[in-house]
C-alpha cells in the first residue's frame, strides 16, 4: 500500500520536519501503507535559497540515521527530499529508506528548476529503481516528472512506480493533474507525487498531490490547500494481471527510427 503526506515544512527546522515525519510514517504504518512520499526538501524546506547549502547532510549525516530509526521503528519505507551534501557539492537529494531502516538508495535531481535551484545545487547524472516491499521504485523530484523522457526512462529500468517529492508553485497549476497523469498513462506506472502546501516568501505551493493509477486514473487526491496524509492499495495502483487490457502499450509500440526533427 502506498502513501503519501502533503503538508507545509517548518523553514530551516530539521529537527521540527524530522518529527513531523515520525508522526506520518507512524499514522500511515497503521494503516497498513508499506511506503510514504514526502515533499521535496521537506528535511529543511524548500525556499531557503543558498541557505540549503549550510543545511546540507551527508547520506551518512544524523538526519538520515534519524529517519532510518524512524522507517525500522514503524515498518514502512520512506521517500523524502533533502539537500545532500557531498563534498563540496550540494545535490537536491530523494532519499529512499526501506522498512528495515537501511538506505535503499538516493536520487539526485537532473532537471534544475528556475534561476535559483542551479546556483545551489549541482545537477544530479543518473537515474534510481529500487526494490522497496513490492514495489520497483524509480525516483524523480517536481520538475523531473515534466519530462515524459525521464519518466520512459525509469519504467524501461523497472519502474512499477515512480515516487516524486515536489514543490510545485503557483502558476503551474496543471502541472499535479495534467503531466502527472500523463506520465502515468502513457507508461503504464503508478506515480506518487507528494507536494507542499501554503505560501513561502514569495512561493504559493500548489498541493493537489495525487497517487495516480497505471491507468492515468487518479485514486486518491488531495486538496490545494489543506494538509492530507493519503493511501490507496497496492492492487489498485498495479496492473493486476500482465498484459492489462488498460495498460499502455506506447513502450512497446514507439518507432524511434521513424523520429526526427524537422528543420
Amino acid at each position: 500500500m502506498p502513501a503519501l503526506f502533503q503538508t507545509s515544512a517548518r523553514p530551516g527546522d530539521k529537527p521540527a520536519n524530522v518529527a513531523a515525519i515520525e508522526r506520518a510514517a507512524a499514522a500511515a504504518a497503521a494503516t497498513g501503507a508499506q511506503i510514504i512520499t514526502f515533499p521535496e526538501l521537506y528535511l529543511t524546506g524548500y525556499n531557503l535559497g543558498t541557505r540549503l547549502r549550510d543545511l546540507a547532510e551527508p547520506i551518512d549525516g544524523p538526519s538520515v540515521a534519524a529517519i532510518s530509526e524512524i522507517a525500522r521503528t514503524h515498518g514502512i519505507a520512506i521517500v523524502l527530499g533533502m539537500p545532500e551534501r557531498d563534498g563540496d557539492r550540494v545535490f537536491n537529494t530523494a532519499l529512499a529508506v526501506d522498512a528495515t531502516g537501511a538506505v535503499a538508495g538516493r536520487y539526485r535531481k537532473i532537471h534544475l528548476f528556475g534561476e535559483d535551484e542551479p546556483g545551489i545545487f549541482t545537477p544530479g547524472e543518473g537515474l534510481t529503481v529500487i526494490k522497496v516491499g513490492p514495489f520497483k521504485v524509480g525516483l524523480a523530484i517536481c520538475y523531473d516528472i515534466e519530462f515524459p523522457e525521464l519518466a520512459r526512462a525509469l519504467v524501461r529500468g523497472g519502474a512499477d512506480l515512480i515516487a516524486v517529492p515536489t514543490a510545485n508553485m503557483l502558476p503551474y497549476t496543471e502541472v499535479p493533474t495534467t503531466a502527472v497523469r500523463a506520465r502515468a498513462l502513457e507508461n503504464g506506472v503508478a506515480v506518487i507525487y507528494a507536494n507542499l502546501i501554503g505560501t513561502d516568501g514569495p512561493l504559493t505551493y500548489t498541493g493537489g498531490s495525487a497517487i495516480v493509477g497505471f491507468d492515468g486514473h487518479d485514486r486518491c487526491r488531495a486538496g490545494f490547500e489543506t494538509q492530507a496524509l493519503l493511501s490507496c492499495t497496492t492492487e489498485s495502483v498495479l496492473p493486476s494481471a500482465d498484459p492489462h487490457p488498460l495498460a499502455s502499450t506506447q513502450l512497446r509500440d514507439v518507432r524511434p527510427e521513424a523520429l526526427f526533427v524537422v528543420d
